[in-house]
């Protein structure tokens, strides 16, 4: 029996991340980070083929990204872009500082944990998100301070605009 258990509370794999590609940070309109302050994000690719299957919902994107539950506050949501490099990043994951996780590095100390608006119930502690209204796994994410994601510039719009296809 302990053994059942321990196998549905197992972390399920992650998704190996190209050498360069692009991460994308949703958070509401006004919301504002500091230099050093680590972002928690997610592959662009990922967040559009979410868009895709959830047909355009931004309620149920949000909650793929763990950002709401079963009630949305009613605010404005931007998405900022970057392209980065996958060295700049790290897994916010239960686990060793440094660890390679599928050619990303497990985050230190204090980054390993949820994320800030990142709701409870959707926090794995592996490296991906879960959405516990639907009960799925979601999006795997990532941890960049904002002063290395802006090395090579990015780019806000409105998440309106990115859910119809910018």
């Amino acid at each position: 029996m302990i053994a059942l258990v321990a196998g549905a509370l197992a972390c399920e794999s992650l998704h190996v991340v190209p050498e360069a590609f692009q991460v994308a940070w949703v958070s509401p309109v006004g919301q504002r980070v500091g230099r050093n302050t680590p972002l928690q994000m997610v592959r662009v690719s990922d967040l559009r083929q979410t868009v895709e299957s959830a047909k355009r919902d931004q309620t149920a994107v949000l909650r793929a990204l763990g950002l709401v539950g079963k009630h949305v506050p009613d605010r404005e949501w931007k998405v900022t872009v970057f392209d980065v490099r996958s060295e700049w990043l790290c897994r916010p994951m239960d686990g060793e500082e440094g660890d390679e996780v599928a050619g990303v590095g497990v985050c230190p100390g204090d980054w390993q944990r949820r994320g800030k608006g990142v709701r409870r119930k959707a926090w794995t502690g592996c490296g991906y998100l879960h959405d516990p209204v639907a009960g799925t796994r979601t999006l795997d994410v990532f941890r960049v301070p904002w002063s290395s994601a802006i090395s090579f510039g990015f780019c806000v719009m409105p998440m309106t605009r990115f859910l119809e296809g910018a």
